[in-house]
């Protein structure tokens, strides 16, 4: 099993965990509980440094100063760059720099200069990252096994992603 895999196992217990008998439910836990400890020790690879974090805020109050802004003073996200498609509604996307595109720009690469080496490790720490979740989870976990009997109705998808609980 690789790293990234956890992530899935842990998508799908939260959308099973409300079925089946209390053996199952048991099981679910205690897998569960192993797999929140290493998601947690993974998602620590990937936290942002605190200057990473500086830059990140200097460049949304660039944006905020050059962007189209809501009724609220918030600065409205498109699907596409230049303010064109939809209106983003999960916060991803481009925002629309409607006031001096020029100064902008060269503020933007000012800032992005002043914090290259910051930008740089933090796109290093990433790609590290993505390996890791690419590797072999270790050292190896060891389930809880759900026998067949305790599996309740589950979707294809979600029975294929419990595999490694079902005792054999």
């Amino acid at each position: 099993m690789i790293n990234k895999e956890l992530y899935a196992l842990k998508e799908v217990i939260s959308r099973v965990n409300g079925k089946g008998d209390n053996k199952f439910k048991l099981a679910l836990l205690l897998n569960e509980k192993m797999i929140d400890d290493r998601i947690a020790t993974l998602d620590k690879l990937r936290e942002q440094s605190e200057d990473f974090k500086a830059f990140e805020q200097k460049r949304r109050e660039l944006i905020t100063q050059h962007a189209e802004l809501d009724a609220d003073g918030q600065v409205v996200i498109y699907a596409e760059p230049e303010g064109k498609g939809d209106k983003s509604t999960n916060g991803y996307g481009y925002p629309n720099i409607v006031k001096d595109l020029e100064a902008y720009d060269k503020q933007l690469v000012v800032l992005q200069e002043e914090y290259k080496s910051v930008i740089d490790a933090e796109v290093t720490k990433q790609s590290d990252f993505v390996e890791t979740l690419n590797e072999e989870v270790e050292p190896e976990l060891e389930f809880s096994p759900i026998t067949i009997d305790s599996m309740p109705e589950l979707e294809y998808e979600e029975m294929k992603v419990l595999m490694p609980f079902i005792a054999k």
